[in-house]
């Protein structure tokens, strides 16, 4: 192992204890906005320093614990202790493995160059401030923290708290038996990207874990609606039938008040004529009347929702479907499908609520071989179109820009589904086209 005086290992373990708390600040969203908050994590890192100085590397799941309490609220949720937890273990975690990258890199060009103490020192410093940088702005780029440290779960923290003892048990046995540097490095360095991989392993799993939880939630959720939407569409009928003969009963008075040339009956049925076709407007019996085509419960209980979130937004809105659906064409999945039309009819929403006149129109049409889907929705601004599918982009305010990256990964799967979208006449138009080619 690399051997450096007092003064120097000491300065390394201040700015190492330095870097931890950078992390557990950055991920943990915790601003030093009081005296209280400064006084607090400066007790902490002095008290780490300490620890860590005078009885090694060992010490700091001890720490982690001290200060997993100190922090804590008796008023904190389950989730949030979870939360705390695993911001402080993938803290240590980060830190250590750059500690390690950057000491092994720097051993070799000491053991080769011969460079002092305190280029070496300065080199590891940088080269792990750099490396701590990379991961975090990969935690940032990617999403990573709500995969690792927002999950509602004791499984992180087991994985994390494995993970850090397997490092720093190492290490303290590599310094007891004075292994050989150069088998040192290696094995530090493999160890660091199997921790990697680990981690990348771990945050696959649950993200699969986490789209069957999903799929379970939704397939409730719309067993639930089930009866509700069943009932819906026998009220619409029996609606639309008490209209129709509601007018003609109005029609009949209004003739017998001219004919009586009754001027009160006649002004007294045009107030009533007013207040119920304003009423009428109001129940949304046109909006929902194509829905009796739909005879999938999951779509039909989608585009309800859907349509009453356009109709509270005060949306000019066309809805259209004019014969029955085959949803089971091209073996889509359903909830897949239930996903594609969420997110394009989301966006449309987004797109159009802030408009003075906006507009949406969706259209349901089904040919012998082929189930089209057109989403369209004004627009204010031109949209570009080469960079809409890429990560990170929206044309929204506040807004992350998935949804469409979303849309490009599930149209991966299914060689015949297919999804269009341009730009015309100030209107964004989205095409889903299924067809029957992989049917069974």
């Amino acid at each position: 192992m690399i051997t450096v005086n007092t003064f120097l290992y000491t300065i390394e373990t201040m700015v190492s204890c330095l870097f931890f708390f950078f992390i557990f600040l950055y991920l943990y969203d915790l601003k030093m906005n009081s005296i209280k908050k400064i006084i607090l994590f400066s007790l902490l890192y002095i008290l780490m320093i300490i620890m860590i100085f005078y009885a090694g590397i060992l010490i700091t799941p001890l720490f982690a614990l001290i200060m997993f309490t100190t922090i804590k609220r008796k008023k904190d949720s389950i989730c949030k202790k979870f939360y705390l937890i695993n911001t402080i273990l993938l803290g240590l975690l980060i830190e250590l493995i750059s500690s390690i990258i950057s000491s092994t890199l720097f051993s070799k060009i000491y053991y080769s160059i011969k460079i002092s103490d305190f280029v070496l020192i300065g080199g590891i410093i940088t080269t792990e401030l750099a490396i701590i940088l990379l991961f975090l702005t990969l935690f940032s780029k990617l999403s990573l923290k709500k995969k690792v440290i927002e999950v509602h779960s004791i499984y992180p923290s087991m994985v994390l708290l494995y993970m850090y003892i397997v490092f720093i048990t190492f290490i303290y046995f590599i310094k007891i038996f004075k292994a050989y540097t150069i088998l040192i490095s290696g094995i530090l360095l493999f160890l660091s990207i199997q921790g990697i991989v680990i981690v990348l392993i771990f945050i696959y799993a649950n993200g699969q874990k986490e789209k069957k939880f999903e799929d379970q939630l939704i397939l409730e959720q719309i067993k639930n609606l089930n009866l509700y939407t069943s009932q819906l569409d026998k009220d619409q009928k029996e609606m639309h039938k008490f209209k129709h003969d509601y007018q003609n009963i109005l029609n009949s008075l209004s003739e017998i008040a001219v004919s009586n040339d009754n001027d009160d009956l006649k002004k007294s049925l045009i107030d009533l004529e007013n207040y119920s076709s304003e009423y009428f407007e109001n129940i949304s019996m046109d909006d929902f009347k194509d829905l009796e085509y739909i005879s999938n419960a999951y779509i039909k209980s989608l585009l309800i929702s859907k349509l009453k979130a356009i109709k509270l937004n005060k949306i000019d809105c066309y809805f259209e479907c004019k014969s029955d659906l085959d949803t089971n064409m091209g073996n889509i999945n359903i909830f897949d499908l239930i996903r594609i039309l969420g997110v394009s009819i989301d966006n449309a929403i987004e797109s159009v609520k802030e408009q003075k006149k906006g507009k949406i129109q969706i259209l349901f049409i089904q040919t012998a071989n082929n189930l089209e889907i057109i989403i369209k929705n004004t627009i204010s601004d031109s949209i570009p179109m080469n960079k809409i599918t890429k990560y990170g982009y929206s044309s929204k305010k506040n807004h992350s820009g998935l949804g469409m990256i979303n849309l490009q990964e599930i149209k991966k799967k299914y060689p015949n589904l297919l999804i269009f979208f341009n730009s015309t006449n100030n209107w964004f138009n989205m095409q889903i086209t299924i067809t029957e080619e992989n049917k069974k």
